[in-house]
């Protein structure tokens, strides 16, 4: 039963995560955001991964995100770094709208920005 357990999550991690998978969009590039901040996208398959900043030489928050793509959505799980003032933390749903926007579906610990857009 065990070996079969096993078998079963490396199977579902392979899928996931192993596996080039057809996505909407490649989201890889720098976005901005209504909440005036930039992002610094980065899509590898299925996963992806942002730095984003409210100001590169002074900025009041900065955060990391990290997560997959699935059809047409992108689900993070987000924290602020200490480059900023603030540190909270949650998670996003976004949906893709077209390969140069996305917006929020879903937003947990705070986070401000709803509208991304490729410049």
């Amino acid at each position: 039963m065990k070996s079969t357990r096993s078998w079963t999550k490396f199977f579902v991690f392979s899928l996931l995560f192993l596996i080039p998978s057809v996505t909407f969009a490649d989201l890889t590039g720098r976005w901005n955001c209504n909440d005036g901040g930039q992002y610094y996208v980065r899509q590898l398959g299925k996963e992806v991964f942002w730095y984003g900043e409210k100001s590169a030489n002074n900025p009041s928050w900065s955060n990391v995100a990290s997560g997959y793509v699935d059809g047409n959505s992108i689900i993070l799980r987000w924290a602020d770094v200490p480059k900023g003032m603030h540190m909270q933390e949650g998670i996003l749903i976004l949906q893709i709208d077209n390969p140069n926007r996305f917006h929020s579906v879903k937003k947990t610990g705070g986070f401000g920005g709803s509208i991304w857009e490729r410049p």
